[in-house]
């Protein structure tokens, strides 16, 4: 009963193990769709009259029948080899993103400045966008500084708005260019609010209306 599952299979014998001959015969019936088949006559010691319950007639021995045409049974596949694949796959992985996150901590351990141009690798790229896409969608950088961390590789990327920063990040699938913006990686310990601010962000600068967009560019 593939259908319905080893719970339903036991429920069904709970009812059996409780029913009168009368019910177990009723429930049989439904439940196998056997209706009008009262016991299944063979050779035994004790005859049984056609209409004698299944529940109460008496044991009939019988060989169980065999498929001329069976076909054997599946060897059970090994997947030795596809585990070891994906256990290789996701140490590699996890180390170009160790490496990424060491390359971050390096190129960004100080604020980036008025008009920045930095060229990561391709993981390092990949680990930045996880960061920068959760810390924009934390709150709003052109009211406070936001933050994202990952655990993981223990990094954590600060970002505080300033109207006159622009960044562009090279790598080998192309430009990212992020204005209004100013960015720092630390240590994932390091809360967001103990971020620095820039020693050439000036401190009579207009703050932006509220629902300022930050604009994006990106370049082929």
């Amino acid at each position: 009963m593939p259908r319905h599952g080893r719970a339903a299979l036991l429920r069904l014998a709970a009812w059996f193990e409780g029913a009168d001959p009368r019910s177990a015969h009723e429930i049989c019936s439904a439940a196998f769709a056997v209706h009008g088949a009262t016991h299944l006559g063979g050779p035994s010691e004790e005859p049984a009259g056609a209409t004698s319950s299944w529940w109460n007639a008496p044991l009939a021995g019988g060989a169980a029948a065999r498929l001329a045409n069976a076909l054997p049974a599946a060897p059970v596949r090994d997947h030795t080899e596809q585990r070891s694949r994906l256990r290789d796959a996701a140490e590699s992985s996890a180390h170009w993103r160790r490496s990424a996150a060491q390359e971050l901590r390096r190129v960004l351990a100080e604020a980036t400045g008025g008009d920045s141009r930095i060229r990561l690798s391709t993981p390092a790229m990949e680990v930045l966008m996880e960061l920068l896409t959760a810390a924009l969608g934390s709150g709003d950088a052109t009211r406070h500084p936001v933050s994202a961390g990952d655990l993981e590789l223990g990094i954590r990327l600060h970002i505080r708005h300033d109207p006159r920063a622009a960044i562009t990040l090279r790598g080998s699938d192309g430009d990212l260019g992020l204005e209004g913006l100013r960015l720092r990686v630390t240590s994932f310990d390091t809360p967001g609010e103990t971020a620095a601010a820039p020693a050439t962000e000036s401190r009579d600068r207009p703050t932006p209306p509220s629902g300022t967009v930050l604009p994006f560019a990106r370049e082929a």
